[in-house]
This record gives C-alpha cells, sequence and structure tokens, in this order.
C-alpha cells in the first residue's frame, strides 16, 4: 500500500509588494534601477520576484514621473513606505529594497508567513521586511520622520517584528560596481541558492 505523505503550508494572506528605487545610486554611479540583469533591468527582476512571491499588486518607489514619489524629499526609505501606504490595497506590506537582486521567493514567503499580522525581517537586516498596513503604521512613520529618525530599523523595533536567519548571500546589497560584480558572479555560479 503507497504511504501518502502530505506537508502542510500556511497560506499567505494577499498581500502587496513595494519596491523602494528611489535612492541616489552615488556610490554605483549610475541608477541602479536600470543596471541590466540577464537583460532586464534590475527593477523589472525585482517586480517578477515580487509578483513570484505571490504578491497582489507591486508599488514603485521612485521620485521619477509614473511612479509613487515621496512626499518628503531626502527622508530616506521611510518616505517612501509612507508614500506608497496610500495606494495599498492589502493588509500586509512586503517591501524589498531594488538593490538585493538575489533574494529568492522562498525567503519571501518563509518571512511573509512568519509575519502573518504583525511585522518581519530577517536577522540583522531591516529589508525586506514584511508592515502591517493600518492607519496606526502611518502614524508611527509619521512621528519617526518628525523626529528626525529615518531609520526603518527603528520603525521596525517599535513595531516589535520577528526576526528570522536567512543565508547572507541574498542579502547581498549592489551599492557599488565591486558589490554588482559578485552578484552577477554569485548568479553565474548559483552559490547563493544555500538553504538555511
Amino acid at each position: 500500500m503507497k504511504k501518502t505523505v502530505t506537508k502542510t503550508v500556511t497560506k499567505i494572506s494577499p498581500f502587496s509588494a513595494l519596491i523602494l528605487a528611489g535612492g541616489q545610486s552615488s556610490r554605483m554611479g549610475q541608477d541602479k534601477a536600470l543596471l541590466n540583469l540577464n537583460g532586464q533591468s534590475l527593477l523589472a527582476h525585482m517586480q517578477q520576484l515580487a509578483w513570484d512571491s505571490g504578491a497582489a499588486e507591486v508599488l514603485i518607489s521612485r521620485n521619477q514621473p509614473g511612479f509613487i514619489a515621496d512626499q518628503t524629499q531626502q527622508q530616506g526609505p521611510l518616505a517612501g513606505i509612507l508614500a506608497a501606504l496610500e495606494h495599498c490595497q492589502n493588509a500586509q506590506l512586503l517591501v524589498l529594497p531594488i538593490d538585493t537582486p538575489l533574494l529568492s521567493v522562498f525567503s519571501l514567503q518563509r518571512l511573509l508567513q512568519h509575519a502573518g499580522a504583525s511585522a518581519a525581517c530577517f536577522a540583522n537586516s531591516p529589508l525586506p521586511c514584511v508592515l502591517p498596513v493600518n492607519p496606526t503604521l502611518s502614524a508611527l512613520i509619521h512621528q519617526l520622520l518628525q523626529n528626525g529618525q529615518r531609520s526603518v530599523k527603528a520603525l521596525l523595533a517599535q513595531l516589535n517584528a520577528v526576526s528570522l536567519p536567512v543565508p547572507t548571500t541574498e542579502l547581498l546589497n549592489t551599492n557599488t560596481p565591486q558589490d554588482w560584480q559578485l552578484c552577477l558572479s554569485l548568479l553565474n555560479t548559483g552559490e547563493h541558492y544555500a538553504q538555511i
């Protein structure tokens, strides 16, 4: 008789995804969102990653026409998150930085599952993160910005975010040309697929 093994999968609630692509890219020397990754822009790659992870909608924070612009300039990622909340259609928001192309669908779905109705991030890295979309979140970000706090880490601390381990290669930030070359090398060798 054949034995059937069932695996329990925690269902992910519908969520929105936000790609933060409004930075200056000063260390890269060119717009990071437009870097070429396997024939597509890094922005297109991150959008596809969000869709593949199950996003019901993908929002893009980018201070250019056609995208969600910050309401207050030079306030960092919190200003991008705050502006996007007005457009968010779901109770959960997955926030993705433009410069982490090695993130996997597996890790992002794990983050979403553990977040539930609260906030979640990976250990020692405030981005990517999952935030609960509610009036309290908007008020908290407003308060942090008014107090001169522009840190996503400070926001997550206030929300008592769940912290999960993640393979360090997935969190590689491509801030400089050297980082970008390392990223391309890891993609070509497949080394970034090591799981915890």
